[in-house]
């Protein structure tokens, strides 16, 4: 175990809520990611969100600052990024091709003051704050700001980039890898590291994009010139860049599992693993730290059942059956893994997520069944849970939390006419086998 990694949980005066959260902790990272890029929270949201995390066990709340819709840390020596980054002119409603835009503005950034003191506020709590800064894809929010940092010259992305980004999804749009990109990324994670005492620093190297890369001569002559085999390698040598920058300062990082694509960019890395379990066990027999994150059981965002009323549904199902179901170390897993996973982390993306009740819906009460597996280990007794959720449930109520009910949606939590893309089971574990094509015939370190 790292040093800072205690298993022990200090929530100061926060009420623990009437879980199985009794003796000691089976996972010492019980985490949770928000994303406030998407959706900015006000500094008393977030704070009453630590004080919910804190009652249900969970010591690690990882903050996902920037993305290609917002940009909402503040950077002293480049002030652009929040001047420009902070806001865009509308939001998409709904997913998929049926979506439109909403047409009200969306803003709002937090000073390295303000982000300091919900540091000491979540410190008080027993939580430590673990931000990202996400690169060197999703990165439209910067290019709005900073043109000259994306591919194929600054004129030609300021005319492709003129505001964050007002759609959900993929974009194609990514950082250029030119030496001064690179020292534009390290001073601003140098300015993070002001602001977060903690060790881990998050990087996030997740679903960015190859094809501006591919076709653009500069960067295939940079590639060339470094001696890298393809993109992958390339991505790999640009994360590996800024781990050894942050190594420097004495941080670690943690990114998603796409950072082990191409080649291992930091030795000391932790890799959150959300692909399913294949990151996981590579990351592990590559001598990593894990934590377990795979959206088929702890993403948030998605729909929590068939039922055509819930609002904007996208995702597979995750019903909480399914959350209290999760078995982090099946009997499958390898040795290298059961003794390299130092925990597990719930992920909230916010596209949809829009107010607070949303957000409240969205994580409560799937966060109680959750909250006991990285307690306890998993998968639950769901009897035992079920005797325990009445109280749970009458909990979540004197707390002023918008959960969702167990029989559904409540009339005013629907969003009728806003049309969502639900996904097959089957057919997200196949687009993941895809996805993780590359890391399954990665060479590995016993």
């Amino acid at each position: 175990m790292k040093p800072g990694m205690s298993r022990d949980m200090n929530p100061g005066a926060v009420e623990r809520a009437p879980l199985a959260l009794d003796g000691e902790p089976r996972f010492a990272w019980r985490g949770v990611m928000l994303d406030v890029a998407r959706r900015f929270r006000p500094i008393p949201e977030l704070e009453r969100f630590v004080d919910l995390l804190a009652a249900h066990g969970v010591n690690v709340l990882q903050l996902h600052l920037t993305d290609d819709q917002g940009w909402r840390f503040e950077v002293r020596a480049y002030p652009r990024l929040t001047e420009i980054g902070r806001h865009r002119s509308a939001s998409q409603l709904g997913h998929g091709q049926a979506s439109t835009l909403d047409g009200v503005p969306h803003e709002g950034w937090y000073t390295q003051h303000e982000l300091r003191g919900l540091v000491r506020y979540a410190a008080a709590r027993g939580i430590r704050i673990v931000p990202e800064i996400d690169v060197p894809g999703h990165a439209r929010a910067i290019l709005a700001a900073y043109p000259e940092y994306g591919v194929g010259g600054a004129a030609a992305v300021a005319e492709r980039v003129t505001e964050p980004w007002t759609r959900f999804g993929i974009d194609d749009e990514v950082l250029n890898v030119e030496e001064s990109t690179v020292a534009f990324v390290c001073a601003v994670f140098d300015e993070l590291c002001e602001v977060f005492d903690g060790e881990l620093v998050g990087i996030g190297g997740d679903e960015a994009q190859k094809t501006r890369w591919r076709g653009d001569p500069r960067t295939q002559q940079l590639l060339v010139e470094r001696g890298l085999a393809d993109e992958e390698e390339l991505q790999a040598w640009f994360l590996g860049r800024i781990a050894g920058h942050l190594a420097a300062r004495g941080r670690r990082v943690i990114g998603w599992d796409e950072m082990l694509e191409g080649r291992d960019p930091a030795p000391d890395a932790v890799v959150a693993s959300w692909r399913g379990p294949v990151g996981a066990e590579l990351g592990a027999r590559l001598g990593h730290e894990v934590v377990l994150c795979p959206d088929l059981w702890t993403y948030f965002d998605y729909r929590q059942s068939d039922d055509p009323a819930e609002p904007i549904p996208v995702g597979t199902v995750l019903a909480l059956e399914d959350v209290a179901a999760f078995d982090p170390l099946p009997a499958s897993s390898s040795t290298a893994l059961r003794k390299r996973v130092i925990g597990l982390q719930a992920n909230v993306w916010t596209e949809h997520l829009d107010t607070r009740d949303r957000l409240d819906y969205a994580v409560f009460p799937r966060l109680g069944a959750f909250a006991e597996i990285a307690w306890n280990g998993g998968p639950l007794d769901w009897a035992s849970f079920a005797e325990r959720l009445p109280g749970y449930l009458a909990w979540l109520d004197e707390q002023g939390v918008d959960y969702r009910p167990l029989d559904g949606p409540r009339a005013e939590q629907q969003r009728p006419g806003v049309p969502g893309v639900p996904r097959d089971r089957a057919a997200r574990i196949a687009e993941l086998e895809r996805l993780t094509a590359s890391l399954r015939s990665a060479p590995v370190v016993e």
